[in-house]
């Protein structure tokens, strides 16, 4: 009986032992799959922020201030609004209402041919004013058009009496008013008016590719200047 006791207790400690050992090792690989698995959380918030984060760029989720657009409301977008470029509002033919000179040059392949002058009273958009129309045969010349003291005849340089409180000039070039033989292209009058603005305008010189025409104001109005085809025509609108 001694023998088997002392025969098992070897057996029994050894199993013990066994049994510890595989306790331990479950324990370790237990303690290392816990470790993996808070790593793999950590990263995957380091690398991809949930949508709510202010970090960085605004997600949709983030209110950011508005922006202001360019009429003055706020914007809906979160991204600053860009002001549009504005293009500027005198063009080349002078189409703003304005009291200052305008001048034109353009090289022709010859010279601009004056057939009508006419005069009338106009209302567009609400607004009044005096139309002058100056017709040519074939295509508009350069031209100046600009407030005076007074209107003066070329080449004499004498001054051309007209009715009114101011005075503009308008000069064609290069441009007659009359054909190879030296008589008058003109289909109308070389003088008129008797308008609200307009008081009187007439033909001051036909001379040397440049006509003149000069124009009696009842005040020193804004006017603009347009350029119209089929036929070709220049025209000057007085405020009225």
């Amino acid at each position: 009986m001694s023998r088997l006791t002392a025969s098992r207790t070897p057996t029994r400690r050894r199993r013990a032992a066994t049994l510890a050992l595989a306790a331990g090792v479950l324990a370790f690989g237990l303690a290392g799959c816990g470790g993996a698995h808070d790593r793999g959380t950590a990263g995957s918030t380091a690398s991809t922020p949930p949508v709510t984060t202010t970090a960085g760029t605004p997600s949709a989720s983030v209110t950011a201030r508005p922006t202001r657009s360019p009429s003055g409301g706020p914007a809906t977008s979160a991204r600053p609004s860009v002001t549009p470029s504005v293009t500027p509002s005198v063009t080349p033919n002078g189409l703003v209402w304005s009291s200052e000179p305008r001048r034109v040059e353009r090289a022709l392949p010859g010279t601009a041919t004056v057939v009508a002058v006419r005069g009338a009273h106009n209302m567009a958009g609400g607004l009044e004013f005096d139309r002058l129309v100056i017709e040519f045969r074939d295509h508009v010349p350069g031209y100046d058009v600009r407030y005076v003291a007074d209107v003066r005849s070329p080449g004499e340089g004498a001054v051309v009496p007209l009715r009114g409180q101011a005075f503009l000039e308008l000069v064609l070039f290069p441009a007659v008013a009359h054909d190879d033989a030296g008589t008058s292209t003109l289909t109308t009058p070389r003088t008129g008016g008797g308008l609200p603005a307009l008081v009187q305008y007439r033909l001051t010189g036909d001379y040397e590719g440049y006509v003149h025409i000069g124009l009696g104001v009842d005040d020193r109005v804004g006017f603009r200047v347009l350029e119209l085809s089929d036929p070709a025509r220049l025209v000057v609108d007085l405020a009225a």
